[in-house]
């Protein structure tokens, strides 16, 4: 278990749901069976955003909302657009919470995926 992509048994005792939604692809899909495993990754793959590939976006054209567009935010976006951004405020947080809301989206996408897989 010396490799860092390889989880800890630990990681597979989540029971809560809350805790399942947070948990992302490696330990959603080590619950899977290994026959469904590689369709659930590159379900995921497919759907997956790259942090920062969103947070160049954002440095560039978050004042006007479109990385809450490419993440799939709609309303929050057109706050952005219509605010510009919070008068360049909204804009400055989004830059240190961007990445994180990004890995938060991509950890939903994955229990979605795991769910439709599991039913």
């Amino acid at each position: 278990m010396s490799d860092s992509n390889q989880i800890s048994n630990s990681d597979l005792n989540i029971i809560s749901e809350s805790q399942l939604k947070l948990a992302g692809a490696l330990v959603l899909g080590k619950r899977l069976p290994k026959e469904e495993r590689a369709a659930f990754f590159m379900a995921c793959d497919q759907e997956a955003k790259d942090p920062t590939t969103i947070l160049i976006i954002s440095i560039f054209l978050g004042g006007l909302g479109i990385d809450r567009f490419v993440l799939g935010q709609t309303v929050l976006g057109l706050l952005k657009l219509f605010t510009f951004a919070g008068c360049g405020l909204w804009w400055f947080i989004d830059l240190f919470l961007i990445m994180g809301a990004t890995k938060d989206i991509n950890a939903e996408s994955a229990y979605r995926i795991y769910c439709q897989l599991r039913d």
